[in-house]
């Protein structure tokens, strides 16, 4: 009995932690929707950089360990991963929080079809279906222009490369799952940050941007909630089956949906909330499917 409320509590806590991480990643998103004056690229690096401040500042005072193991897979996580987010902080201001969000979260799907691919993992029926659903629901989302006229269009080259994003997500979690049979959490978020700060350090000091007191501000605080967020999933996924953390994850397009919608005035048509809820709904079927997917 003693052991069972234990287990109820310590499941609770990583609840309250994952969810707490989940309201961090929608006030990073409505900042980064706030900041679109700001290019994507600077956006990121302050991402990055203060990603790597606070692991740095948390591992000089021995709260946490830094040990890297399969450096290869840690490049290509990283690569792969922080390619992802230049992208969905690239389409934020281009598509709207709420349709940028959902279109990048659909990465569970890809990573499941990745994982049977490069992991040889069994894909069931559920799956299967799964995937074709959230495909669709991509579609009809990627070809909504606002034109209510138009039964079906083809995806814009924005939506499109979001997609690409997605799909580079995908290809991310499956190297995260490859690596947490070698290397701890922060590692990989580590090797995230690092490598993604590589990716965007020349364009992002390229690019003419004065953003003065107020932009760079901004530009921390997109990198505070943004870091918080991932440590905060962290520390839930201890206590936390993965499956059960994923979905809880989940909330966070729906939550940008709706912060798109009240707070920015972004529009909503019927075939972008059929769209949205067709991915969302794969994305769930998905997640519960493959239990040990890894965190994003």
């Amino acid at each position: 009995m003693r052991d069972r409320l234990g287990a109820t509590t310590q499941e609770s806590k990583g609840a309250m932690l994952i969810l707490a991480s989940t309201a961090a990643f929608c006030v990073m998103s409505a900042l980064v929707r706030y900041a679109s004056d700001i290019d994507p690229y600077k956006t990121t690096l302050f991402r990055f950089v203060i990603g790597l401040g606070i692991l740095g500042t948390a591992a000089l005072f021995g709260r946490i360990k830094l040990r890297f193991t399969h450096g290869p897979l840690l490049f290509l996580r990283g690569l792969f991963g922080g390619t992802a987010i230049l992208i969905f902080f690239w389409s934020i201001p281009k598509l709207g929080v709420g349709k940028a969000t959902v279109l990048i979260y659909s990465f569970p799907i890809f990573g499941s079809l990745f994982s049977a691919i490069f992991l040889n993992e069994r894909v069931g029926l559920a799956q299967v279906a799964a995937m074709l659903v959230a495909f669709g629901g991509v579609g009809l989302l990627a070809s909504d222009h606002g034109r209510a006229a138009a039964l079906w269009s083809l995806p814009g080259r924005h939506e499109l490369v979001t997609i690409v994003g997605a799909m580079l997500g995908g290809i991310a979690l499956v190297l995260v799952k490859k690596l947490h049979d070698t290397d701890s959490s922060y590692a990989i978020f580590f090797a995230q940050c690092v490598i993604g700060l590589w990716v965007v350090v020349v364009p992002a000091n390229v690019v003419p941007c004065a953003i003065g007191w107020t932009g760079g501000l901004l530009l921390v605080a997109i990198g505070v909630t943004s870091a918080v967020g991932q440590l905060l999933s962290t520390e839930g996924y201890r206590y936390l089956p993965v499956m059960t953390g994923s979905l809880l994850g989940m909330l966070v397009p729906v939550l940008n949906y709706a912060a798109g919608v009240t707070m920015f005035g972004e529009p909503i048509s019927a075939r972008s909330l059929i769209g949205s809820a067709a991915v969302l709904g794969a994305s769930v079927v998905a997640l519960r499917k493959n239990k040990n997917l890894s965190e994003r």
